[in-house]
């Protein structure tokens, strides 16, 4: 690293005295200023090339990254379930928070409880702040923007006004939404694992039930479908952090989640924008610790998605085994995938995710993949689905025999939903796919019902930095600026009541995904 520009010489060692200099040998005044002025203006050019070439910093402006980035934004911690939750104003002046107004209302995302929101219980921060690479893009095709990168890019009119979305479709493919999902080139675009963990959003944690009272049993999120037979209760515990299922016997007991509890549970629900956009999502995850007490016998996860239901089986001794079957005949179920492990540990937990996302179907014990559908297994039928995804509604279910076990940390997740409005979605609708030509890419924000993006761009007037043949809904490669790197500064939190000794927000310094 450079040195202070008032240093001129090396520095001393430790325990040596520097010589003294003859005042004949020290520079005369000013040509001390104009060493120091040099070195000054050195330091600034470096910066400025920095900045131009290899990394900037931006504020997030809006909320169309949601929840990944946040625009400007206030944070509630909902007083019935503990969860903290990030929700955006009506309007606001800048991505700094000024002028912002706060909204009458605001939802919880995990119990659903409608609050009311104050300007005095409200304390405004701004836009997360990342910082962009901007040397991979300029080194060339090679390197060029991915997909499922979040780029940086200037618009099209304003090359000062600077955008931030995720590049979905690429130079040369097709880009069609279909049910929520992306396809390209008429097949169904899956998320690297890494993108995916950011793109999950939380729709209940059992990890922060409600508090006691009238509204709790009203509003219980899991309920046990099967009554306890004689001599053993069943699940017990829906209304705590900790379930439990006492059984040891060979009858089968189901937990199911209660959809009907809240209503915005199996919709496009961001907390940000308040509301949903009505439509439904059909990619979801559940995640658990599992603790096995006494028995040797099951555990099963069932996932529907109309028309199909999943059924994984997981067995004490260690034998596993995922089934397929129809909700439109009564086939028996077919065995996708079948083996054994290792015996299922007793006393330690154990962490589950089960989940359907981009047409595929998995379990993970302990962070690795155990059970997956194919392709050849399991996968969209594109012309079906065009005509309309006919109001399917997803359930999860969970259910044991022949155990004593508990069950901790149970959470459901949802994906993304990539949503087409009737009369604002311009182009990549179903059975409408949008060609992209050399130079051209697709980008969509990850709060989708609330984001304007390449779906919905109409015609405007192009820059001289463009080509004359610019189409709306594409960013073209001269319009890139870089990839989101680093959020390197959250919004700030207030160490007083009134708002005053803003910090960072040290928690949700993170990489962008």
């Amino acid at each position: 690293m450079p040195g202070n520009p008032m240093d001129s010489g090396t520095l001393p060692l430790a325990g040596q005295t520097p010589e003294r200099s003859d005042p004949a040998d020290r520079l005369p005044a000013t040509a001390r200023l104009a060493e120091i002025v040099q070195t000054i203006l050195t330091g600034l050019i470096l910066a400025l090339i920095f900045r131009a070439f290899v990394v900037e910093a931006f504020i997030i402006p809006t909320g169309s990254m949601a929840e990944s980035l946040l625009g400007a934004h206030a944070t509630r911690v909902c007083p019935a379930c503990g969860w903290e939750f990030s929700f955006a104003p009506l309007r606001s002046a800048s991505p700094s928070a000024n002028g912002f107004v706060v909204p009458p209302e605001v939802t919880c995302p995990n119990c659903q409880l409608r609050l009311e929101a104050t300007p005095a219980g409200t304390v405004p921060k701004a836009g997360d702040r990342v910082l962009v690479h901007k040397w991979p893009y300029a080194l060339g095709r090679w390197l060029g923007p991915g997909r499922w990168d979040v780029i940086v890019f200037r618009d099209p009119a304003d090359p000062q006004q600077h955008y931030i979305k995720r590049v979905v479709g690429l130079p040369g493919e097709t880009v069609e939404i279909v049910d929520g999902d992306l396809f390209i080139n008429g097949q169904i675009a899956r998320k690297p694992p890494s993108v995916q963990e950011a793109l999950w959003f939380i729709v209940y944690d059992q990890s922060h039930v409600e508090g006691a009272g009238d509204e709790a049993g009203r509003r219980t999120r899991w309920i046990a479908i099967d009554p306890p037979s004689e001599g053993y209760q069943g699940w017990s515990g829906l209304d705590t952090r900790v379930i439990r299922y006492d059984g040891l016997d060979s009858t089968w007991r189901t937990l199911a989640f209660n959809w009907d509890a809240g209503p915005e549970y199996l919709l496009d629900f961001y907390a940000y924008n308040r509301r949903s956009s009505g439509t439904q999502v059909g990619d979801v995850r559940l995640c658990a610790e599992l603790v096995l007490g006494a028995g040797a016998g099951a555990f099963r996860l069932e996932l529907t998605r109309p028309p199909w239901r999943f059924t994984a089986l997981l067995h004490r001794d260690g034998r596993v085994r995922l089934e397929l079957e129809s909700l439109d005949d009564d086939r028996e179920p077919t065995v996708l995938e079948a083996g054994s492990r290792e015996p299922l540990p007793l006393g330690r937990p154990i962490a589950i995710e089960f989940g359907h996302v981009d047409y595929r179907v998995y379990v993970k014990i302990d962070g690795r993949d155990l059970l997956s559908t194919t392709d050849a297994q399991y996968a969209p039928q594109l012309e079906a689905l065009r005509s309309g995804p006919g109001g399917r509604r997803v359930a999860i279910r969970l259910a044991a025999c022949n155990f004593r076990l508990e069950l901790r940390r149970l959470r459901l997740d949802r994906d993304v939903h990539y949503t087409c409005r009737p009369g604002t979605t311009q182009r990549a609708a179903a059975g409408q796919p949008f060609a992209l030509q050399a130079g051209e890419y697709f980008v969509l924000g990850d709060n989708s019902p609330d984001s304007h993006d390449s779906r919905e761009w109409t015609e405007t007037e192009v820059g001289p930095h463009l080509p004359a043949d610019y189409r709306a809904g594409t960013v073209r490669a001269e319009q890139i600026v870089g990839q989101a790197a680093f959020v390197y500064l959250p919004g700030l939190l207030p160490l007083d009541r009134a708002g005053r000794w803003l910090v960072p927000d040290l928690g949700r310094v993170r990489f962008v995904r």
